[in-house]
Protein backbone atom coordinates (compact mmCIF):
# COMPACT_ATOMS: atom_id res chain seq x y z
CA UNK A 1 0.00 0.00 0.00
CA UNK A 2 1.18 3.71 -0.89
CA UNK A 3 1.66 6.05 1.32
CA UNK A 4 -1.04 8.21 -0.82
CA UNK A 5 -3.31 5.13 -0.06
CA UNK A 6 -2.72 4.70 3.37
CA UNK A 7 -3.63 8.49 4.06
CA UNK A 8 -6.82 8.01 2.17
CA UNK A 9 -7.84 4.65 3.86
CA UNK A 10 -6.88 6.49 7.64
CA UNK A 11 -9.09 9.89 6.30
CA UNK A 12 -11.77 7.22 5.66
CA UNK A 13 -11.59 5.62 9.16
CA UNK A 14 -11.63 8.71 10.72
CA UNK A 15 -14.86 9.77 8.92
CA UNK A 16 -16.38 6.56 9.57
CA UNK A 17 -15.96 7.01 13.53
CA UNK A 18 -16.50 10.63 13.17
CA UNK A 19 -19.86 9.42 11.98
CA UNK A 20 -20.56 6.75 14.38
CA UNK A 21 -20.22 8.95 17.51
CA UNK A 22 -22.05 11.61 15.57
CA UNK A 23 -25.00 8.69 15.30
CA UNK A 24 -24.53 7.79 18.76
CA UNK A 25 -24.47 11.23 20.29
CA UNK A 26 -28.52 11.03 18.21
CA UNK A 27 -29.43 8.27 19.90
CA UNK A 28 -28.53 9.06 23.64
CA UNK A 29 -30.30 12.41 22.89
CA UNK A 30 -33.06 10.88 21.01
CA UNK A 31 -33.91 7.95 23.83
CA UNK A 32 -34.50 10.92 25.96
CA UNK A 33 -37.80 10.98 24.17
CA UNK A 34 -39.30 7.87 25.52
CA UNK A 35 -39.69 9.44 29.29
CA UNK A 36 -40.33 12.52 27.90
CA UNK A 37 -43.42 11.21 26.32
CA UNK A 38 -44.28 8.89 29.21
CA UNK A 39 -44.52 12.28 31.25
CA UNK A 40 -46.54 14.19 28.73
CA UNK A 41 -49.06 11.26 28.70
CA UNK A 42 -49.35 11.25 32.66
CA UNK A 43 -50.22 15.22 32.11
CA UNK A 44 -53.14 14.53 29.73
CA UNK A 45 -54.08 10.65 32.18
CA UNK A 46 -54.39 13.39 35.39
CA UNK A 47 -56.15 15.66 33.78
CA UNK A 48 -59.11 13.98 32.82
CA UNK A 49 -58.65 11.24 35.30
CA UNK A 50 -61.74 11.46 38.02
CA UNK A 51 -63.79 14.05 35.34
CA UNK A 52 -67.47 13.84 36.00
CA UNK A 53 -69.44 10.99 33.82
CA UNK A 54 -72.08 12.66 31.65
CA UNK A 55 -74.04 9.98 32.57
CA UNK A 56 -73.98 11.32 36.49
CA UNK A 57 -73.90 15.27 35.96
CA UNK A 58 -74.18 16.29 32.63
CA UNK A 59 -73.23 19.93 33.16
CA UNK A 60 -70.37 19.17 35.33
CA UNK A 61 -69.17 17.29 32.33
CA UNK A 62 -69.55 19.76 30.14
CA UNK A 63 -67.76 22.31 32.16
CA UNK A 64 -65.07 20.05 32.62
CA UNK A 65 -64.71 19.26 29.04
CA UNK A 66 -64.97 23.60 28.26
CA UNK A 67 -62.34 24.18 30.49
CA UNK A 68 -58.85 25.47 29.24
CA UNK A 69 -57.15 23.46 31.32
CA UNK A 70 -58.62 20.35 30.35
CA UNK A 71 -57.95 21.35 26.46
CA UNK A 72 -54.10 22.10 27.46
CA UNK A 73 -53.84 18.79 29.37
CA UNK A 74 -54.78 16.62 26.23
CA UNK A 75 -52.94 18.40 24.00
CA UNK A 76 -49.77 17.92 25.69
CA UNK A 77 -50.79 14.53 26.43
CA UNK A 78 -52.04 12.93 23.84
CA UNK A 79 -50.84 14.94 20.31
CA UNK A 80 -47.41 16.36 21.34
CA UNK A 81 -47.12 13.11 23.71
CA UNK A 82 -47.04 10.53 21.42
CA UNK A 83 -45.50 12.58 18.64
CA UNK A 84 -42.52 12.79 20.86
CA UNK A 85 -43.07 8.56 21.78
CA UNK A 86 -42.30 8.19 17.85
CA UNK A 87 -38.94 9.52 18.05
CA UNK A 88 -38.03 7.70 21.36
CA UNK A 89 -39.64 4.77 19.52
CA UNK A 90 -36.89 4.72 16.71
CA UNK A 91 -33.80 5.90 18.63
CA UNK A 92 -34.48 2.53 20.79
CA UNK A 93 -34.35 0.80 17.66
CA UNK A 94 -31.54 2.30 16.54
CA UNK A 95 -29.63 1.68 19.66
CA UNK A 96 -30.83 -2.24 19.45
CA UNK A 97 -29.70 -2.37 15.95
CA UNK A 98 -26.55 -2.88 17.54
CA UNK A 99 -27.33 -5.97 19.47
CA UNK A 100 -28.55 -9.65 18.87
CA UNK A 101 -32.08 -8.72 19.04
CA UNK A 102 -32.09 -6.44 15.83
CA UNK A 103 -34.75 -8.24 14.22
CA UNK A 104 -37.24 -8.45 17.23
CA UNK A 105 -36.61 -4.28 17.71
CA UNK A 106 -37.68 -3.68 13.92
CA UNK A 107 -41.11 -5.64 14.37
CA UNK A 108 -41.03 -4.08 17.67
CA UNK A 109 -40.69 -0.56 15.86
CA UNK A 110 -43.58 -1.14 13.11
CA UNK A 111 -46.03 -2.58 15.01
CA UNK A 112 -45.70 0.22 17.73
CA UNK A 113 -45.61 3.02 15.74
CA UNK A 114 -48.54 1.66 13.61
CA UNK A 115 -50.26 1.39 17.55
CA UNK A 116 -49.29 5.36 18.24
CA UNK A 117 -51.13 6.31 14.71
CA UNK A 118 -53.91 4.21 15.62
CA UNK A 119 -54.16 5.69 19.64
CA UNK A 120 -53.64 9.33 17.55
CA UNK A 121 -56.67 9.34 15.50
CA UNK A 122 -58.83 8.14 18.61
CA UNK A 123 -57.26 10.87 21.18
CA UNK A 124 -57.77 12.92 18.43
CA UNK A 125 -61.41 13.06 19.47
CA UNK A 126 -61.05 13.53 23.01
CA UNK A 127 -58.90 16.23 22.38
CA UNK A 128 -60.48 18.35 19.96
CA UNK A 129 -64.04 17.04 19.91
CA UNK A 130 -65.18 16.40 23.78
CA UNK A 131 -64.45 20.62 24.62
CA UNK A 132 -65.90 21.80 21.11
CA UNK A 133 -69.33 19.31 22.40
CA UNK A 134 -68.91 20.96 26.13
CA UNK A 135 -68.63 24.66 25.14
CA UNK A 136 -71.68 23.57 23.05
CA UNK A 137 -73.64 22.24 25.53
CA UNK A 138 -72.98 25.35 28.45
CA UNK A 139 -73.92 27.73 25.32
CA UNK A 140 -77.66 25.88 25.80
CA UNK A 141 -77.29 23.08 22.74
CA UNK A 142 -78.86 20.27 24.97
CA UNK A 143 -78.46 17.72 22.32
CA UNK A 144 -74.18 18.01 22.13
CA UNK A 145 -73.67 15.30 24.71
CA UNK A 146 -75.52 12.73 22.72
CA UNK A 147 -73.36 13.32 20.32
CA UNK A 148 -70.54 12.28 22.47
CA UNK A 149 -71.66 9.70 23.40
CA UNK A 150 -73.03 8.55 19.84
CA UNK A 151 -69.21 8.96 19.39
CA UNK A 152 -67.81 7.26 22.17
CA UNK A 153 -70.24 4.32 21.94
CA UNK A 154 -70.28 3.53 18.19
CA UNK A 155 -69.57 -0.20 17.08
CA UNK A 156 -66.89 2.04 14.94
CA UNK A 157 -64.74 2.89 18.30
CA UNK A 158 -65.00 -0.55 19.21
CA UNK A 159 -63.58 -1.84 16.14
CA UNK A 160 -60.73 0.52 16.20
CA UNK A 161 -59.77 -0.47 20.42
CA UNK A 162 -59.09 -3.85 18.82
CA UNK A 163 -56.33 -3.48 16.67
CA UNK A 164 -55.10 -0.72 18.60
CA UNK A 165 -54.63 -2.72 21.47
CA UNK A 166 -53.13 -5.41 19.32
CA UNK A 167 -50.57 -3.49 17.90
CA UNK A 168 -49.56 -1.25 20.56
CA UNK A 169 -49.02 -4.29 23.39
CA UNK A 170 -47.25 -6.44 21.10
CA UNK A 171 -45.23 -3.59 19.77
CA UNK A 172 -44.20 -2.46 23.51
CA UNK A 173 -43.87 -6.20 24.79
CA UNK A 174 -41.78 -7.04 21.70
CA UNK A 175 -39.31 -4.71 22.28
CA UNK A 176 -39.37 -5.70 26.39
CA UNK A 177 -37.91 -9.03 25.18
CA UNK A 178 -35.86 -7.71 22.68
CA UNK A 179 -34.33 -5.26 25.86
CA UNK A 180 -34.07 -8.68 27.57
CA UNK A 181 -32.32 -10.57 24.86
CA UNK A 182 -29.56 -7.62 24.37
CA UNK A 183 -28.19 -8.25 27.35
CA UNK A 184 -26.82 -4.73 27.44
CA UNK A 185 -29.66 -3.12 28.95
CA UNK A 186 -30.84 -3.99 32.58
CA UNK A 187 -33.90 -6.18 32.40
CA UNK A 188 -35.78 -3.84 34.88
CA UNK A 189 -36.68 -1.64 32.10
CA UNK A 190 -37.72 -4.56 29.64
CA UNK A 191 -40.51 -5.64 32.20
CA UNK A 192 -41.36 -2.41 32.96
CA UNK A 193 -41.54 -1.70 29.03
CA UNK A 194 -43.25 -4.82 28.27
CA UNK A 195 -45.67 -5.02 31.49
CA UNK A 196 -47.17 -1.17 30.81
CA UNK A 197 -48.27 -2.26 27.31
CA UNK A 198 -51.59 -3.85 28.00
CA UNK A 199 -52.13 -1.92 30.82
CA UNK A 200 -52.44 1.44 29.28
CA UNK A 201 -53.94 0.28 25.77
CA UNK A 202 -57.55 1.22 27.16
CA UNK A 203 -56.21 4.86 27.26
CA UNK A 204 -58.48 5.48 24.45
CA UNK A 205 -61.45 6.19 26.83
CA UNK A 206 -62.76 9.32 28.06
CA UNK A 207 -61.98 8.17 31.61
CA UNK A 208 -58.91 6.10 32.15
CA UNK A 209 -59.21 3.62 35.16
CA UNK A 210 -56.16 3.50 37.58
CA UNK A 211 -54.71 0.92 35.63
CA UNK A 212 -53.76 3.04 32.94
CA UNK A 213 -52.35 6.00 35.31
CA UNK A 214 -50.25 2.12 36.47
CA UNK A 215 -49.18 1.51 32.95
CA UNK A 216 -48.26 4.96 32.74
CA UNK A 217 -46.23 4.80 35.17
CA UNK A 218 -44.28 1.96 34.12
CA UNK A 219 -43.56 3.08 31.10
CA UNK A 220 -41.74 6.19 32.64
CA UNK A 221 -39.76 4.20 34.95
CA UNK A 222 -38.82 1.67 31.78
CA UNK A 223 -38.00 4.88 29.26
CA UNK A 224 -35.66 6.28 32.31
CA UNK A 225 -34.25 3.01 32.96
CA UNK A 226 -33.41 3.08 29.67
CA UNK A 227 -32.70 6.67 28.83
CA UNK A 228 -29.76 6.58 31.51
CA UNK A 229 -28.20 2.91 30.49
CA UNK A 230 -27.74 4.34 26.77
CA UNK A 231 -26.47 7.80 28.13
CA UNK A 232 -24.00 5.41 29.74
CA UNK A 233 -23.03 3.39 27.18
CA UNK A 234 -22.65 5.02 23.74
CA UNK A 235 -23.71 1.79 21.83
CA UNK A 236 -23.41 -1.71 22.08
CA UNK A 237 -20.08 -2.33 19.75
CA UNK A 238 -18.77 -4.81 22.07
CA UNK A 239 -21.30 -7.31 21.23
CA UNK A 240 -21.99 -8.71 17.52
CA UNK A 241 -25.05 -9.39 16.07
CA UNK A 242 -26.14 -12.65 15.29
Amino acid sequence: MTTGESEAHSSQRRRRVAHGRQTGDLVRIGIWALPLSGLLGMVALIGRYNTPSPRVDLKAAAEAASSTGFFVSQFVGNIVGLTVLIFGIIALTAFLLNTRARGLALVAMVLSIIGVALVLSALGVITYALPAIGRSYMNGQGDAIAIADAIFRSTLRNAIFIPVFIAYSAGFILFGVAIWRSEVLRKGAALSLGLHAPLVSSFIKPQPTFGVVLGAALFILGGTLIALDVSRRPSARGRQPE
